[in-house]
């Protein structure tokens, strides 16, 4: 990311403010208000992608360094929100800041996800090696950044196949709240909702978790569930990344979990009326290019009814 941190050392004069970073206050303003919506976010991403300047702008914004100084100075769109006044700007620029870390139900990227390094659209997939030896597969919706100097990477957000060949130094991959480190294995991490799974496929995985450290071998799965709850389990490595091959594979699958991989795939957001509707076993097979089909054949499985409201959103109860 070199090039964005000599862009960004740019933009950051005293001499007057640059017309991007008040166009990118303008854009975290409105992301982080209550009128905010996925057609937002979509346009933000098109505005980012227009030049190197403009992400570097962003990035600049969205650290929160000078935020309070540009949006005191920008123009009225941040005005009629409401958002910034007098002495009042630098709370607001902590209240952007925590808006955009955790959107309402998910239906536009955290702000760590807006920072990471990589990061794959709705249908998207995306591969990079970020040392020698090391192969990463992002799936679709998932965000990475790249740490230890090139000899590890976060995963914000999503799903990745991660294949390292024999290393002098341990290739880390942080999950949070999973440390891990691998010098000649292939693996499958995903960091959803409701849990964060490590799923070894072929050689060993070290994770290191707040209870201690433990080992995967091949066809080993270890998840973190809500409240920090682990469970190890024997799985079938192969099945763990059909995604790969376009296909999601459930057999015996919390409706939860299931919802969580469909919403990698798809827009808006699938939300479970009730929440202990998440305890009900799947058995199905869903195909990531007809993910639009997977709700319908959940009711169906399940008797369960879904209610389509604006933004894509799903409540499946």
């Amino acid at each position: 990311m070199e090039s964005v941190a000599t862009m960004t050392g740019k933009l950051d004069r005293d001499d007057g403010l640059d017309g991007l970073l008040v166009e990118a206050a303008d854009w975290l303003v409105r992301l982080t208000s209550r009128e905010a919506t996925t057609e937002d976010a979509r346009q933000l991403e098109e505005w980012r992608a227009l030049s190197p300047e403009h992400e570097a702008a962003f990035r600049e914004i969205a650290g929160v360094r000078n935020y309070a100084r540009v949006a005191h100075r920008t123009r009225p769109p941040i005005n009629r929100r409401a958002v910034l006044t007098g002495a009042g700007a630098g709370a607001a620029a902590l209240f952007a800041g925590l808006g955009l870390a955790r959107p309402p139900l998910g239906l536009w990227p955290s702000l760590a996800e807006l920072m990471a390094d990589h990061r794959t659209a709705v249908g998207g997939r995306f591969a990079f090696a970020p040392a020698a030896g090391v192969d990463v597969e992002m799936s679709s919706r998932t965000s990475v950044s790249v740490i230890d100097g090139g000899q590890g990477i976060s995963l914000i957000g999503g799903e990745a196949f991660i294949s390292a060949a024999a290393q002098r130094q341990p290739f880390v991959i942080g999950a949070e709240p999973v440390r891990l480190a691998v010098s000649d294995a292939q693996l499958n991490v995903q960091v959803l909702a409701s849990m964060t799974r490590i799923s070894c496929v072929a050689g060993v995985v070290t994770c290191e978790t707040a209870d201690g450290s433990t080992q995967l071998s091949a066809n080993e799965a270890l998840t973190i569930g809500a409240g920090g709850v682990v469970r190890r389990a024997r799985i079938d490595g192969r099945r763990a990344i059909a995604w790969r091959r376009g296909l999601l594979i459930f057999e015996g699958t919390p409706l939860s979990e299931v919802v969580d991989q469909i919403n990698l795939y798809r827009e808006g957001r699938v939300i479970l009326d009730d929440a202990s509707l998440g305890a009900l076993p799947v058995n199905a097979v869903f195909h990531t290019g007809q993910i639009q089909n997977a709700v319908s054949q959940i009711e169906l499985l399940l008797g369960l009814r879904a209610r389509r409201i604006a933004g894509g959103v799903v409540l499946l109860g």
